[in-house]
């Protein structure tokens, strides 16, 4: 199910300052879906978040609607950029929030998001990142299934237990530290800087709910997944980097995996967790009864 509101009692205890947070979203020729992604912010109703959008010289009307938006666009450019690791690293550069988190233009995150992992922060004040989980949505923000979060140290990301960019949020001087987007990298730049964030031993806050969207359609870059050429070229580069398998290959081996990934979050949040996931794949598509007078 979509993460809902906060309660009106755990916004109690809320200190009077909560968390800032800066949202990253790079963007070209997505209008259509960046307006998505912006509302989806703004009707977070959070006191303290601004989204940096930095597009690369969109020609849709997205100058026109970012020169338009007085909500939380605290800074946007329009105009040719190296791609979306360079967009990435601009918006970076403008952040000002204490936590960061990245949402590209066509994905967007569920209503009461930012409001939970705010509590999270606050009840566990040590955290470093907090990892949510993810909801697929077609082209038309219609539901696909959903990914779950895998309560694992941040080290065993690199054993292919990655979170997905649209539910992490970091603590800004984390990523400091981490270094800049990989702008050599083109597809799998979120995987390069999640294990830089990954090495450096960080203390993760997973929530069951899902916080963010990541929405599938035909001009997605990733649309090829991992059997298109680009993406196994930049695999086969991070694999020689890191000195390890990120992915698991074959199918024994992805079976193995997903093994593996249940069993941990059965151990985490209990037998429910299964029941809640297959909950979540039942209600890909809706049942529909026709009921004659």
């Amino acid at each position: 199910m979509p993460a809902g509101p906060v309660s009106v009692e755990a916004q109690a205890t809320m200190p009077d300052v909560v968390p800032s947070f800066s949202i990253a979203t790079p963007s070209l020729d997505q209008l259509e879906y960046l307006r998505v992604c912006v509302a989806s912010i703004e009707a977070q109703g959070y006191p303290r978040v601004d989204q940096i959008v930095i597009d690369g010289g969109s020609s849709d009307g997205t100058r026109e609607f970012l020169a338009g938006s007085v909500g939380v666009v605290s800074y946007w450019q329009c105009k040719p950029d190296r791609g979306q690791s360079h967009a990435l690293n601009i918006a970076l550069h403008h952040a000002t929030g204490d936590w960061i988190g990245w949402q590209n233009a066509d994905d967007f995150y569920l209503p009461g998001a930012l409001w939970q992992v705010a509590q999270a922060i606050v009840d566990h004040p040590q955290a470093d990142v907090v990892v949510g989980g993810t909801i697929l949505v077609d082209a038309r923000g219609m539901a696909l299934g959903a990914i779950g979060v895998c309560p694992v140290p941040a080290s065993r990301w690199l054993e292919g237990f990655w979170p997905y960019n649209q539910s992490v949020f970091f603590r800004r001087s984390l990523l400091e530290q981490a270094g800049p987007v990989d702008e050599s990298l083109h597809l799998h730049m979120d995987t390069d800087l999640l294990a830089r964030v990954a090495q450096l031993g960080p203390r993760v806050v997973y929530l069951e709910a899902p916080l963010g969207a990541h929405r599938k359609h035909a001009a997605a870059k990733t649309i090829e997944g991992a059997t298109g050429r680009a993406s196994q070229r930049e695999r086969e580069l991070l694999e020689r980097r890191y000195g390890r398998k990120l992915w698991p290959e074959g199918r024994a081996a992805r079976l193995r995996h997903r093994l593996r990934w249940h069993l941990i979050r059965v151990r985490a949040f209990g037998p429910a967790s299964v029941v809640n996931r297959l909950a979540q794949r039942a209600t890909r598509s809706a049942r529909v009864m026709v009921v004659s007078p």
